[in-house]
């Protein structure tokens, strides 16, 4: 059923895993922002997309498709669990109600944290490929020993404050085993000039980095090829000092604006 805008909900009929019953999951395969509560429920409750089993009461997160749409900031982020499935113009022209989403900045992500993390970024002023090239950095900038308690899978951007405000995020480092326990350290404006500066350039010189209406997912991993591409560029070419110096600058600001400590890049 359609409500606000694209909004769109369904029930879908779940067997329990843990008991095998079945019950009626509630849920949407379309979230439009003109449904401002629904739309504040995917920025900040976290039993959303979680299924309670009515017989034995089992807490069972859902992955399902669905599409966020913000038709002022022009934006589709979709949640697709199956990173082999593609999404088609069709579908994404009915749920939008237009022909056309070419001037839409669109994004896909595999899991609904994914998905919510992007939907703060993309929200903000700032490019949300380079949050993820600063989210990036910051995490090798940990020891063995803190990656190993502060897991990768649980590390993430979110806002800094409860203010909320879209332009101030930070990285959040979840500890392993220790439940809503968390390092927060805040993305300042200095190091997002400082990357903005550094690898914006190159971005936006990268084919189809720029594209609308392609469902690309720029994430960690995205990060992680775009920074060793970059390396690697800058090592074969006969300018790489001077680019060496300014990737270690830009590491050397990670450590100050970051985590507050001295880092020597080599």
């Amino acid at each position: 059923m359609a409500k606000k805008n694209g909004t769109h909900d369904l029930d879908v009929t779940i067997q329990c895993p843990a008991c095998h019953e079945y019950g009626v999951f509630h849920t949407w395969d379309v979230i439009d922002t003109a449904d401002a509560k629904l739309s504040e429920r995917v920025h900040f409750d976290e039993n959303l997309f979680f299924y309670t089993c009515p017989h034995c009461h089992a807490k069972i997160h859902m992955e399902s498709k669905c599409l966020y749409i913000d038709r002022d900031k022009k934006l589709l982020v979709w949640h697709i669990p199956d990173p082999k499935e593609r999404v088609t113009s069709k579908e994404v022209q009915d749920a939008l109600g237009s022909p056309s989403f070419t001037t839409y900045t669109c994004r896909a992500a595999l899991t609904w944290g994914e998905w919510r993390e992007k939907i703060i970024e993309l929200e903000s002023s700032y490019d949300d490929r380079l949050y993820e090239i600063i989210k990036y950095g910051a995490y090798q900038l940990l020891s063995q020993e803190d990656k190993d308690r502060l897991p990768l899978e649980a590390y993430h951007i979110d806002y800094a404050d409860d203010s909320h405000d879209p332009d101030k995020l930070a990285l959040v480092f979840m500890q392993k085993d220790a439940k809503g326990m968390a390092y927060v350290y805040p993305i300042t404006e200095h190091l997002k000039e400082v990357t903005k500066d550094i690898f914006l350039p190159i971005i936006e010189q990268i084919a189809d980095a720029n594209r609308k209406a392609q469902f690309d997912r720029f994430g960690y991993s995205w990060a992680r090829q775009f920074t060793t591409y970059i390396i690697k560029a800058a090592e074969e070419d006969k300018n790489r000092e001077t680019y060496g110096n300014l990737i270690g600058f830009w590491v050397k600001t990670i450590g100050d604006e970051i985590f507050r400590a001295e880092v020597k890049p080599e």
